[in-house]
């Protein structure tokens, strides 16, 4: 699924596959220095491949390159973007930082690097340590270095000491070999990311009660309850509209008589149809589009109203679409009964009032907390069109 798009800081050799393979052996077998290399453009080549940790913990992210060009630099930039709910421990006064919108975490640094770095030369970095926030759970963290580059705009400049390197005199077992990125477009390494985190996705139960005739109000919520976030990606269109979230069985008895824009209705047998009135709806995704994140607490919501034609307490249900199931960890509230309650009812306004009555809504706990803090205040503000961010297909 996209996560990020590189911003590579140099555009790639036609030269590098064979000119790498060789820097590939070399480190192989634990030449300490890289032998100089006709190339366009340093390779960032020391990263750890992965880290399995937990929430809540921290890791060291050691990192170094290699100046593959047949001249000394003085200036290099070097640019680390980190997985969703992750931050870094510390920051350096020669970088620059920027916030992910969905998370509020600073994620994503630009280092500018001075001094003298030779030609065939392997250096090394010490990024510092990484939070792991209790939201996390997959993803990548991404390195690239290049000559021509300058801090993004809207960021902003770190406190603290200076971020330095240091020349490589020793093997390492975290140097990647040239070849590793030798076929791609652009060279990027990057660190695979796995915290054992669970996402649990809800559906809440309603209960309708009213007469015949009344008009009752159903508020459905599609929830994470958490405890880690997860993509906004619900199935593999790329169209909002086509990604069905929940399927909804109106019970016997009940017309829907307000329906939100972003469902549709479906009778059996029949095309589907706009307008109410029909026995199966499907909606999908409103309020996050698939480029972000969903928090846990974050929903997507659902209200119908509607109307009591006749006394008829079988139930109906709500269901997540199935492609929603991918990395649930409890499918127990995958699903979830739209109940009507009839029978002693208190006497509520009549649809001739025009009055709608309220449903007795049973709402989880991730539910709940998301109303208590106010839908609007959950949803993150969109990421500026102007932010860089390195994204991947994973």
């Amino acid at each position: 699924m996209p996560r990020r798009v590189s911003r590579t800081l140099g555009q790639p050799s036609g030269r590098a596959w064979s000119l790498s393979l060789v820097a590939g052996l070399l480190l192989a077998l634990g030449t300490p220095h890289l032998a100089a290399a006709e190339e366009d453009k340093p390779r960032f080549d020391r990263a750890v491949e992965k880290v399995t940790t937990t929430p809540g913990a921290k890791f060291d992210l050691p990192g170094g390159f290699t100046n593959s060009t047949g001249r000394t630099l003085d200036t290099l930039y070097v640019e680390v973007q980190l997985a969703d709910y992750l931050s870094f421990a510390e920051e350096f006064d020669n970088c620059w930082y920027e916030e992910d919108n969905d998370t509020l975490l600073v994620d994503g640094m630009t280092c500018r690097l001075e001094g003298t770095i030779r030609s065939g030369r392997s250096y090394d970095l010490d990024f510092g340590k990484v939070n792991v926030d209790n939201a996390a759970r997959f993803g990548n963290i991404y390195y690239s270095v290049g000559v021509d580059a300058k801090p993004p705009e809207g960021t902003r400049r770190g406190t603290g000491r200076q971020l330095t390197f240091g020349e490589r005199d020793h093997a390492d077992r975290y140097v990647r070999s040239a070849s590793a990125s030798a076929s791609a477009s652009y060279d990027v390494v990057s660190t695979r990311l796995d915290v054992d985190n669970p996402v649990d996705l809800a559906l809440n139960e309603v209960t309708l009660r009213g007469k015949r005739g009344d008009r009752v109000k159903a508020d459905f919520f599609f929830v994470n309850n958490g405890p880690a976030g997860i993509r906004a990606v619900f199935d593999s269109e790329e169209d909002n509209e086509t990604a069905v979230v929940v399927n909804l069985t109106v019970p016997p008895g009940l017309t829907a008589v307000e329906v939100p824009d972003f469902c549709r209705g479906k009778e059996r047998g029949h095309g589907d149809k706009g307008a109410p009135g029909a026995s199966h709806y499907y909606c999908w995704q409103h309020r996050l589009d698939k480029s972000r994140t969903m928090s846990p607490g974050q929903f997507e919501y659902f209200p119908f109203v509607f109307r009591i034609d006749r006394a008829d307490n079988r139930p109906g249900r709500i269901e997540m679409a199935t492609s929603d199931q991918r990395d649930d960890s409890d499918p127990s509230n995958d699903s979830a009964a739209i109940k009507v309650d009839i029978t002693g009812a208190p006497s509520l306004p009549s649809a001739s009032s025009g009055g709608v009555s309220p449903s007795h809504v049973l709402i989880g706990g991730g539910i709940a907390a998301a109303l208590a803090l106010g839908g609007g205040a959950l949803w993150r503000r969109r990421r500026s069109e102007a932010s860089h961010t390195l994204r991947e297909e994973s």
